[in-house]
């Protein structure tokens, strides 16, 4: 069984005010805000970019979306391997700076 990251802190308290901050997690989650958001730049002359999120699991899903041209080039050649806490990208070593990605993480 994958292991899950445990509720925040400020969970933590009395009923009523738990509720609260429940029904401000659902309104941002159906504003679009589900703190499941990254970017990424591939490091030049590397073959791997390493992001960290806490929230990772190895069940997690990752989409990349390129925001440069040169990034487009880069998705053809570059697989994503996810475990715990952690997103690795392997891609060509090119000494380009501007290959960034709009990631999300699902799961």
């Amino acid at each position: 069984m994958p292991k899950l990251a445990a509720p925040p802190i400020f969970w933590e308290g009395p009923d009523n005010e738990q509720i609260r901050k429940v029904s401000l997690a659902v309104r941002h989650i159906i504003a679009g805000k589900t703190n499941n958001y990254f970017d990424v730049t591939l490091v030049a002359d590397a073959t791997e970019t390493i992001v960290s999120r806490d929230r990772v699991n190895i069940d997690s899903k990752v989409s990349l979306t390129p925001s440069s041209a040169s990034a487009a080039g880069a998705l053809a050649s570059l697989w994503v391997e996810v475990s715990f806490g952690k997103i690795t990208i392997h891609h060509d070593s090119q000494p380009a700076t501007d290959r960034s990605f709009a990631g999300t993480v699902i799961g």
